[in-house]
């Protein structure tokens, strides 16, 4: 007999093969778990990954900005889609805005106000668009206008038109409801003898007295021949008095000789209102001082003036628009009052004055014919 006997052999064959087939299918069960487990595990270190890595979250930013970006395109123009527009414009630079803004705003001051109205010295408005706001007539009533430029230096006049109304023919100046301004009149031998009395019951506050003139002409100085009688009568009729001089004056020699000429005929009296210095054109005529600069008038005014105020007087100066504004330097003689010659009820004169002669054909008790009506808007009894 052999080792193994047959049922034995076949038993043993039979047990080999489950054996190998067991083998098999457990070798490809842990193959298979294997797999599962290695794909779970690339799969959790994939989002792991995602997490944690910075690049990613920098992904998502853009993504998002380009999502913005995408969106704003929808409301560009197709000029800015453009190749050559596609980035945006740089914003211009902080001067230009200025330069640009401070141009526009020179423009929108220099250009007349559409709606802008000028008045002539009757008040009479003129809609003249080509007219700006920042001049003024300089003309008298009835005479073609002629405009000038306000300068912008000299001291404006801070009165307003609202407050002045006309009550029987005089003009009044109102503040709180109440008259704060004066009546007065000029007076020269031209008006004749007056009846200050008479004159004084009429409401005449003040009188302008004329203390003489030089000549246009010849240069001599001559006294008013009414003068004195017409300062004594004030003085006697509580009329406060002020006094000016026609000047022809040429130089400051003269202009000192005319203020001392002044001073001497009031004979040291002492008066509340101003000494004048009346300085006018000489209608169809030649005269001393036409041909005077207007830095040698002022000048020439300015003698005068510092003469009649070492003295203790207050000096003035007068004249018509024109002659303020075209035959004297107003920057330099803001500083003193102006005793503004101007009829009609309004004014254009833009600048400060504390007197005006308003009316030429007035009426007063007393005195024979026509004489100037004058409105001061101080108190020199309180100056």
């Amino acid at each position: 007999m052999g080792m193994f006997d047959d049922d034995s052999y076949n038993e043993g064959i039979n047990v080999g093969r489950r054996i190998a087939i067991g083998s098999v299918v457990a070798s490809v069960a842990v193959l298979g778990i294997l797999g599962i487990t290695v794909l779970m595990n690339s799969n959790n270190s994939s989002h792991n990954n995602k997490n944690s890595n910075p690049y990613a979250a920098a992904s998502e930013e853009s993504t998002e900005e380009t999502a913005e970006y995408e969106k704003d395109k929808e409301t560009r123009t197709s000029d800015e889609l453009s190749f050559w527009n596609m980035y945006d414009k740089e914003e211009p630079e902080p001067a230009l805005v200025v330069s640009e803004n401070k141009e526009k705003k020179e423009k929108k001051i220099s250009a007349p106000s559409k709606n802008a109205v000028s008045k002539n010295k009757a008040g009479i408005s003129s809609n003249d668009a080509s007219v700006s706001a920042n001049k003024f007539n300089i003309k008298p009533l009835g005479e073609k206008p002629e405009y000038v430029s306000v300068n912008a230096i000299i001291p404006k006049s801070e009165l307003i038109d609202e407050s002045f109304k006309m009550e029987k023919g005089r003009l009044l100046y109102s503040q709180g409801g109440r008259s704060v301004s004066h009546f007065g009149i000029d007076v020269s031998k031209y008006n004749g003898t007056v009846s200050w009395n008479k004159v004084k019951q009429d409401g005449v506050e003040f009188a302008l007295l004329r203390v003489g003139a030089r000549g246009y002409s010849t240069g001599n100085i001559v006294l008013d021949e009414n003068f004195s009688d017409n300062l004594k009568s004030c003085s006697q009729n509580g009329i406060d008095v002020g006094v000016y001089f026609f000047s022809q004056a040429i130089n400051t020699y003269e202009a000192i000789e005319e203020a001392n000429y002044c001073v001497a005929a009031l004979g040291g009296k002492k008066i509340r209102y101003p000494v004048i210095f009346d300085s006018e054109k000489i209608m169809n005529d030649s005269y001393r001082t036409e041909n005077l600069t207007s830095t040698e008038l002022t000048n020439i005014f300015k003698a005068f003036a510092d003469t009649v105020k070492a003295y203790g007087y207050t000096p003035m100066v007068a004249g018509t628009k024109e002659q303020l504004a075209l035959h004297f330097d107003l920057e330099s003689l803001s500083g003193y009052d102006v005793w503004l010659l101007d009829i009609g009820e309004k004014t254009e004169y833009p600048y400060r004055y504390t007197i005006r002669q308003y009316a030429d054909d007035g009426k007063i008790n007393g005195i024979n014919g026509n004489v100037n009506y004058n409105i001061c808007l101080i108190s020199y009894a309180d100056k």
